[in-house]
């Protein structure tokens, strides 16, 4: 595992990308984008990343983004890490971790990108239409495209609106798949179907759905890193 250390517009304060080298040569690489305020542990033996990770990581690259967070405290996957941290900021600290890939040449044009956006992670790919465009395809779980009028979470409180944040993935023509759990309580069911609907250009659309899996796809008839292997090695070249 190598790591790059960038500066972000909130605060001057660090970035961290995570580049995983496949045990095999290839050209396929996986950018994994984590849920709201989510932290990229490589230490974790237990979280969805790292687990995928080990799954894969003989035939794909990996890349995570622990995107900027106050104090510099990027142990921290609180809230409160985020205070005053505008959605605009969030994206621009994954497009710089993504440009910073390609300068260093972990990624390359000839390589196969794969985004899997989990939750907020999928939604933040929305707003960033250059990224978005990049990927031969893309793996949403359970992301969404809106807020409550009522929100003061940071980064939802500044999250553009639904249309601003759809229109790009009109446009978008490699592989697009959606997967959610049929008792997914958090984002709602309306949300995630305006995305799905958006994806209108897309080579390939596909909807996956766990019966009885929570949000984070837990508690399902099929195990969540299975699923998302099986997933990633269906888009691939």
């Amino acid at each position: 595992m190598k790591k790059l250390s960038l500066t972000s517009s909130f605060h001057s304060l660090p970035i961290e990308v995570f580049w995983y080298e496949s045990l095999q040569p290839t050209t396929n690489t996986v950018i994994l984008l984590k849920g709201i305020y989510g932290l990229h542990n490589p230490h974790s033996t237990d979280s969805w990343d790292m687990s995928l990770i080990s799954a894969c990581k003989s035939s794909y690259n990996f890349i995570c983004i622990n995107t900027a967070r106050l104090n510099g405290v990027l142990s921290s996957d609180t809230p409160e890490t985020f205070v005053g941290k505008t959605f605009e900021q969030e994206c621009e600290d994954i497009q710089k971790g993504f440009d910073a890939c390609m300068r260093e040449g972990y990624i390359s044009k000839e390589h196969g990108i794969i985004i899997v956006g989990n939750s907020f992670g999928g939604t933040l790919l929305l707003a960033l239409p250059e990224l978005l465009q990049k990927a031969e395809a893309v793996i949403m779980v359970g992301s969404g495209c809106g807020k409550s009028p009522t929100t003061t979470k940071p980064l939802l409180v500044t999250m553009p609106s639904e249309e601003y944040l759809l229109s790009p993935l009109q446009s978008y023509g490699g592989t697009f798949v959606f997967v959610r759990g049929t008792d997914d309580t958090v984002v709602p069911k309306e949300s995630q179907d305006k995305i799905i609907a958006s994806a209108t250009s897309a080579r390939e659309r596909l909807v996956c759905e766990i019966k009885n899996a929570a949000h984070n796809l837990t508690g399902g008839v099929f195990d969540r890193t299975d699923v998302l292997s099986r997933l990633i090695s269906c888009c691939a070249k």
